[in-house]
């Protein structure tokens, strides 16, 4: 019994010698850059500004398409968002989003898409407003 109490007090006084001496953490060394936010900013600013003038350009040539090509083009999109109708029927039917929900999202993508349509918009352009 004797022993089994030195035993442990010895070990209990090693942890404690070692729990005071000082502890080292090294971090490692890599070959990359860091950034500051307001280079990543700038960065963000040049994607955004590039991004503009491509649907700029791209809004222009829309609108040199004759109606026909339009017309193509919103057949295409209509013929895409009868196939989502299909898919929110098909998840509202298996039971992975409600059916009011459904509804309301095909509400939402047939007034989008009419809207497009009427006014003639480039499809790929944000609506006016949003950003």
């Amino acid at each position: 019994m004797l022993k089994a109490k030195l035993g442990s007090m010895a070990i209990a006084c090693m942890l404690g010698c070692v729990s005071l001496s000082p502890v080292y953490a090294f971090a490692a060394e890599t070959n990359t850059e860091s950034i500051t936010l307001s280079e990543n900013n700038q960065s963000q600013q040049e994607k955004r500004a590039a991004f503009d003038d491509a649907m700029k350009k791209a809004t222009e040539k829309w609108n040199s398409l004759s109606e026909s090509q339009k017309a193509e083009v919103y057949s295409l999109i209509e013929n895409e968002m009868k196939a989502e109708i299909k898919l929110m029927d098909k998840f509202a039917e298996l039971g992975m989003i409600g059916k009011d929900d459904a509804t309301a999202l095909k509400a939402r993508m047939m007034d989008r898409f009419s809207k497009m349509k009427s006014s003639g918009d480039f499809p790929l352009a944000r609506p006016k407003g949003s950003k």
